[in-house]
């Protein structure tokens, strides 16, 4: 008998919730998406990699006792890999193969729920109105369909697994051939091993209570964090730009120092730049470059000027 189907859909549900935690835990301390991206699938790979192999489950897993065995995908017969050793079950499964299909489960867990929330946050841009590349706008545009298409497959699978008509819980467990058990919680005899398991039981209740934190200040629109830094004054320049215009001037753009084109606004300071530069710096740092706070494209507002 396997784990429950809530079992597993929690443990689902907090290994997407890890990324989405952390990405707004280093926007809160003014760390740019790109370098939260790095950090995170670094610690990620590191994090999981290490449960994988120690518990042969992934972190999520290991908190609600959850286990993994393999199979491969082309015969019933199952191997279970422990922490010591692969033991099989059958001699129709290489012990090569199962090292393969946790490769690629890990590879999985990680990516995932990384590449879904950044497909996602490229459909919410084109929804805003931002200008896209031509690969973002065909993946924002074909990404509605394909999420639909695995979330219906997925709930399809969910209901055939509570119904026991199959073991397999999602698309992604029957592609690497990944079966589940419920399986023990490790008993921990020094301070040190305690220590550990302390760490393990607060870790991923922290993640659940950052989310919370983002949901709760979405609500007012500004983060709490946030809203308690101030912006610096704007800096004031001298000198003339080559078009002969006063640098610092109100028609002047602070990062090109030229002449405004499309005068667009950063809410968080009230400058005002051309939209190309601000979009390119904004895209590209994820900050807005006067105060240093996180802005996305979708904070911009085009001024009508006249």
């Amino acid at each position: 008998m396997g784990p429950s189907l809530l079992t597993l859909i929690s443990a689902d549900e907090m290994n997407k919730a890890l990324y989405p935690a952390f990405l707004h835990l280093t926007k809160c301390i003014g760390v740019s998406p790109l370098t939260s991206d790095v950090v995170y699938l670094k610690l990620s790979a590191a994090l999981q990699s290490y449960y994988l192999y120690h518990y042969n489950s992934s972190l999520a897993e290991h908190y609600w006792g959850v286990s993994r065995s393999y199979f491969a995908p082309s015969s019933k017969s199952t191997m279970t890999v422990s922490c010591e050793s692969l033991t099989p079950s059958s001699h129709a499964v290489p012990g090569q193969l199962i090292r393969v299909l946790k490769v690629l489960g890990c590879v999985e867990t990680i990516l995932g729920p990384f590449l879904n929330q950044k497909l996602r946050n490229i459909h919410n841009d084109q929804y805003h109105g931002d200008d896209l590349s031509k690969t973002k706008q065909i993946l924002a545009n074909v990404y509605p369909y394909v999420n639909l298409g695995i979330t219906l497959t997925n709930t399809l699978m969910k209901l055939g697994y509570f119904l026991r008509f199959t073991e397999k819980f999602s698309i992604s467990n029957s592609l690497l051939g990944i079966s589940y058990h419920s399986s023990s919680l490790p008993q921990y005899h020094s301070k040190l091993s305690a220590f550990r398991s302390v760490i393990e039981l607060i870790f991923p209740i922290s993640m659940f209570y950052v989310q919370f934190i983002k949901q709760w200040s979405s609500i007012e629109g500004v983060s709490p964090y946030e809203a308690t830094i101030k912006p610096p004054p704007p800096y004031k320049t001298r000198g003339k730009t080559p078009g002969g215009s006063e640098i610092g001037a109100p028609d002047i753009c602070p990062i090109c120092r030229e002449s405004l084109r499309i005068p667009t606004a950063m809410p968080t300071t009230g400058m005002v730049y051309c939209y190309v530069c601000i979009f390119t710096h904004v895209q590209s740092s994820g900050m807005c470059p006067v105060s240093h706070l996180n802005a996305g494209t979708g904070d911009l507002i085009k001024l009508n000027i006249r």
